[in-house]
């Protein structure tokens, strides 16, 4: 390719991302103003969201007794309105603290008095309780400023972080945190006040359960579909590779890979030098002894059945069949199975090496007082390496990528930290996406390093 190309190509690619950033920041930057609205539809909105989030009877009660009055609205820059609201409600933070203890100290039991009640049991249980409790709740009023975005795909939408449901909703968000923290409670037993634990973690559940409102706590998105499109990207880029370190689960299934396929390697090299060394030495002497034909026999059978089989049928058989009972690890599973299969294409490779050396190479040899394992090793074998050592990298490549096959049995290597990422996030497309790339930034450079050893090796030929 001429200079002059490269440079037009280059400069095509520069206008390119320049012009992707441009839209990018015109998506999602910029001053946006939201249209404007009225008081009571402003007040309408707020009621709706909150009491869309009242999905239990203890808050569907705390429903009828919260009110909304907006005093004034003003338009921000990022297509959201900010309504001066005056909120009126009741405080069920007090009244749930104040009956911890009747809560807590609930029957663990069913009526046979051997099954421990689950959480929904307990949420059914208490929900009678809690409205009860929400009827003696003290009434409040606070002034607070409630943020409406003006969204592209969702219309006008309240944003309904913790600090706001909390107050709507009396203080249930700071409840909900302070019960997960408890591990006993306070109860009075003969004039004495004592402390006992939980029975039963579902108890927490329960109360936890019947009290949760539904809401989204993340800010609604302004920006139009592309710049939802490239939020969404770096959304689910956090979700799945920055939140809990999750990008060390990749790293740590690809050492697994890479440790997998250079061991299998080995003992693919290893077994397929073996049995081409066999299988030569039976087609190219006349006279062979039982035991080669014995060798042979097997060699064939080997390679028929590695080679006339799937590698997932074979892993699944060489570990839950034969090594599990054993009690042996799936990493060493992985390796054997993994070698068999490649020694069976390794020997058909080097096979073909051996046999493309020619023959005059060898009663070559054989004239100068070599022995039939000395000429093969010292003449024979240097030749047939060079010839498919390109081959044989190859191999390796394949190899690589089968090794993807191993989460199978539940080995943790790099399909399966994708595989176990995809189940913590349920984002099918981020893990599996970034797995593929990882296995074609390797399998390139691979590739690569072969192209430059095959070129050498022709140079070297000349």
């Amino acid at each position: 390719m001429s200079k002059k190309k490269v440079i037009i190509i280059a400069a095509a690619a520069v206008l390119l991302i320049a012009g992707v950033l441009f839209v990018l920041f015109v998506s999602v930057g910029g001053n946006k103003k939201s249209r404007e609205i009225a008081v009571e539809e402003a007040e309408n909105l707020i009621k709706s969201t909150f009491d869309a989030a009242a999905v239990s009877k203890p808050l569907e009660a705390i429903s009828q007794k919260y009110s909304f009055k907006v005093n004034s609205l003003e338009y921000g820059n990022e297509k959201d309105i900010i309504a001066e609201c005056e909120i009126s409600s009741v405080r069920v933070a007090e009244v749930i603290r104040n009956n911890y203890s009747s809560f807590l100290s609930s029957d663990v039991k069913k009526l046979n008095g051997l099954m421990y009640k689950s959480a929904l049991d307990f949420k059914i249980e208490f929900e009678k309780k809690l409205t009860e409790l929400v009827d003696t709740a003290e009434g409040f009023s606070e002034t607070r400023n409630i943020r409406i975005y003006d969204t592209e795909d969702r219309g006008l939408v309240v944003y309904t972080d913790d600090d706001l449901v909390d107050t709507v909703y009396g203080g249930i968000i700071t409840v909900i945190d302070e019960i997960g923290g408890i591990e006993s409670y306070q109860t009075v037993e003969d004039g004495k006040t004592v402390e006992k634990k939980i029975e039963s973690t579902n108890v927490k559940k329960g109360l936890i359960q019947a009290i949760s409102p539904r809401y989204d706590p993340t800010v609604p998105d302004t920006s139009n579909a592309l710049g939802r499109w490239w939020n969404g990207v770096k959304k689910d880029f956090v979700n799945n590779f920055i939140m809990y370190d999750r990008w060390t689960t990749i790293f740590k299934g690809l050492a697994v890979t890479i440790e997998l396929t250079v061991l299998a390697l080995l003992i693919g090299i290893i077994i397929g030098f073996a049995v081409a060394f066999v299988r030569c030495t039976h087609d190219c002497r006349p006279k062979n002894g039982p035991l080669i034909s014995v060798l042979n026999a097997v060699s064939k059978v080997y390679l028929t059945v590695i080679r006339g089989t799937p590698v997932v049928v074979q892993i699944m058989i060489i570990y839950f069949v034969i090594f599990m009972p054993l009690r042996v690890n799936k990493f060493l599973s992985a390796v054997i199975c993994f070698g068999l299969n490649s020694g069976a294409y390794v020997a058909e490779i080097v096979r073909g090496g051996i046999m493309s050396v020619d023959a005059g190479q060898s009663e070559a040899g054989r004239s100068l007082g070599f022995s039939y394992a000395a000429t093969m090793t010292y003449i024979i074998f240097p030749q047939a390496f060079k010839a498919v050592l390109p081959a044989l990298a190859n191999e390796f490549v394949v190899l690589l990528k089968e090794t993807s096959i191993a989460f199978y049995i539940g080995l943790g290597d790099l399909m399966y930290a994708g595989n176990a990422i995809r189940a913590a996030t349920y984002s099918p497309f981020m893990p599996l996406v970034a797995v593929a790339l990882i296995y074609l930034v390797m399998v390139v450079g691979l590739s690569n390093l072969v192209g430059r050893l095959e070129k050498k090796l022709r140079s070297s030929d000349r």
